[in-house]
């Protein structure tokens, strides 16, 4: 696992190498000298699908981001801007209706952005699954009147 700070005052945690057999919950403990907090998630392996791309989906979204408004709406998807709860760091949610978007065409999506890494593209934070959506927590794009 590697760990990267940020000047937010947040961390984020990746973690390298896993397999199906890792699923689980996993408790994250931060602590200082004025006391210690925990946060738990649920993570979710998948096996590479058709394409090779392994996807991460966890379930604890409602617990880390709270929606602000809907940005806009597409035939299969609603995005929304949300703040990550703690920070309060803006980003952008698509949400995926599982109804309308099997796993395998959100994985393609998901492949694509990974292909397409440029400083001028959004990137994708995480992602996230309900028992209805599928969730793709990108980074909120500012006007800069490019």
């Amino acid at each position: 696992a590697i760990v990267f700070p940020s000047d937010l005052g947040e961390a984020s945690l990746k973690i390298i190498g896993v397999t199906a057999e890792d699923d689980g919950i996993y408790t994250c403990i931060a602590a200082n000298d004025m006391g210690s907090v925990s946060s738990s998630a649920s993570l979710r392996v998948l096996g590479p699908g058709n394409d090779g791309i392994i996807v991460i989906w966890k379930d604890n979204f409602d617990s880390l981001y709270s929606e602000v408004a809907e940005l806009g709406r597409g035939r299969f998807s609603v995005v929304k801007k949300c703040d990550q709860k703690g920070t309060k760091r803006a980003v952008a949610t698509k949400f995926v209706n599982k109804k309308l978007m099997k796993r395998d065409q959100v994985t393609h999506e998901l492949g694509v952005m990974q292909n397409l890494q440029h400083p001028q593209l959004i990137g994708l934070l995480d992602t996230f699954e309900t028992s209805t959506n599928y969730i793709l927590v990108l980074e909120m794009c500012v006007d800069s009147n490019i």
